[in-house]
């Protein structure tokens, strides 16, 4: 839900020198401070008293006072439409947007005490009474929610013309918050996005690596509206209203500050097809790394010869070899889960040890279709005890499967 607040103070330690953060000052955010604090109720101060501590009781009471903003914004509004439909020809009716921007003259902000003063029918007095109390309980919980944002670790930055909800989160998840472009757009989705950026807005964040959470939002900050007005105007069709103290200026500001909301709403969608277009090439970067992966592996398999080597006393007890012919037998089961590159080498060496023998004296290659002395040799060691098996000719042998009996 969007927050409302006047003006705030950041820790130094979140301001980036590379992101458009509020320059105020400590001395004039505590000025600002107190001006707020100037203008709450006793009631209000004494809820501040008892302000939540943790940040999740301060979400919790922020979404409630917030909650209370927009009802009694929605009261204020119909109290307004009822008191405007009894005004007869000429005569003043309330504006919603005079009585909440900041930009107005004294005049025009004392509207409703001189229409509360002017208004001789009882019952329209009450209803004006009733709408100056409406705004000012309005304004003594967004003084309360300025006290307890305050209290929140989130940062912000001040929107300038032409900026857009998404693309501020995005710089801020991955400059302050070191996310790679993908998860901050999988957060970003996340979050409601929909509010129109005034220049001056502030646009706050806050990333929990902890727990993988993220929340925005947007508050007045030096802007002529709070994100509520506007978004309430809109609802209603109040943009379109302008009083008698509005100059052709501002209806010229005005038109411009549409194109820029379009402007912005374009570079939102270009914010986002970049990012689309950032995650498409990482995903074909990675096509493009397993296709060479398996072009090696294919490679590898092709210019290999995998062979299985075992003690032969062992392969006629496990019926691979027949005990009798020494023919092959039976093979199923058995892996060739070793295998020697010819690319690179065209011989094995093997050692008994590796097959529990003293002494390695013979070694025969199955099956008995490759002629040793043409195809291969068999050289043994009597000082080591061990064999070598070299390829005499690697084409024959590329992509086989080869069974190695080994005898002592």
């Amino acid at each position: 839900m969007t927050q409302v607040r006047s003006q705030v103070s950041i820790e130094p330690a979140r301001r980036s020198a590379s992101r458009r953060v509020f320059q105020g000052g400590v001395a004039l955010a505590a000025v600002l401070t107190l001006v707020a604090l100037s203008g709450c109720t006793d009631r209000m101060r004494q809820a501040l008293s008892g302000a939540p501590s943790t940040p999740e009781e301060l979400l919790t009471a922020l979404k409630s006072d917030r909650a209370r903003i927009d009802q009694t914004t929605d009261g204020m509004l119909k109290k307004i439409e009822t008191f405007n439909a009894s005004r007869k020809p000429g005569e003043r009716t309330i504006q919603f947007s005079e009585i909440f921007m900041d930009d107005l003259s004294g005049e025009q902000r004392d509207v409703l005490n001189q229409l509360l003063q002017e208004e001789k029918d009882v019952s329209y007095r009450s209803l004006i009474q009733t709408i100056i109390t409406d705004r000012d309980a309005i304004k003594d919980l967004q003084a309360k929610v300025l006290q307890l944002e305050q209290r929140l670790p989130d940062s912000f930055v001040v929107a300038k013309k032409g900026d857009s909800h998404t693309k501020l989160a995005m710089n801020y998840l991955t400059s302050d918050a070191k996310l790679d472009e993908a998860k901050a757009k999988t957060l970003v989705d996340q979050v409601d996005r929909s509010e129109i950026l005034l220049a001056g807005n502030h646009v706050w964040f806050f990333y929990d690596p902890n727990q993988d959470t993220f929340r925005t939002y947007v508050t007045q900050g030096e802007a002529g509206r709070t994100p509520l007005a506007v978004r309430r105007a809109q609802a209603r069709k109040l943009l379109q209203e302008r009083d008698e103290a509005r100059t052709q200026r501002d209806t010229e500001m005005s038109a411009r500050q549409v194109a820029e909301t379009e402007v912005a709403s374009l570079q939102d969608r270009k914010a986002q097809l970049e990012t689309d277009i950032a995650v498409l090439q990482a995903n074909k970067a990675d096509l493009e790394s397993n296709v060479d992966r398996l072009s090696r592996d294919l490679s590898f398999r092709q210019n290999s010869l995998f062979y299985h080597a075992e003690n032969e006393h062992s392969l006629k007890e496990k019926g691979i070899l027949s005990s009798v012919l020494k023919k092959v037998k039976d093979v199923k089961g058995l892996d060739y889960d070793t295998a020697l590159d010819l690319r690179r080498d065209t011989s094995i060496t093997l050692t008994p040890d590796t097959f529990g023998l003293q002494k390695i004296s013979k070694v025969r290659l199955l099956p008995e279709i490759y002629q040793e002395g043409r195809d291969f040799t068999i050289e043994t060691s009597e000082g080591t005890g061990s064999a070598r098996l070299v390829i005499l000719d690697p084409d024959l042998f590329r992509g086989r499967e080869v069974l190695l009996s080994v005898g002592g």
